[in-house]
This record gives C-alpha cells, structure tokens and sequence, in this order.
C-alpha cells in the first residue's frame, strides 16, 4: 500500500501498541522501515525508549501494521 507524505495513521506495533502517526514521506508498506512521527499527547512507551509527540519513532514491516487514520 502507498502512503503519502502527511498522511495520518494508527499503527499496531506488537512491542509499542497502538499510537497515531504522520508519514514524514512517501512510502510504501513493502519497505522495511516507515518513516513516521509520533501524533498524540501520551508518551508511548517501548522496552528502553519512550518517544513524545513529533518525535521520530521506528516502526518495522512485521511488527508494526499500519491503516489510514479515518476522518
């Protein structure tokens, strides 16, 4: 699936949980990294991280799953 550059999503990340994102730039979910921004107030929490809104967060094809964020 193409995503665009803005575009608003919720991952499902197996180790983070579910958060709402923006793509930084356009990609495809067959590559194995998303480039993505945090967009929600609460920190999300990983095993050694914690990432607050605007910050970079890694999310990697396989663990994390990706939809369009509905209006």
């Amino acid at each position: 699936m193409k995503i665009l550059k803005g575009t608003k999503l919720i991952v499902n990340d197996s180790r983070k949980g579910v958060f709402s994102a923006i793509a930084t730039e356009d990609f495809d979910t067959d590559q194995e990294w998303y480039p993505l921004v945090l967009d929600e107030d609460t920190p999300v929490l990983g095993l050694s991280n914690k990432w607050y809104k605007g910050d970079e967060i890694p999310c990697r094809k396989g663990i994390a799953v990706v939809k369009i964020k509905e209006v």
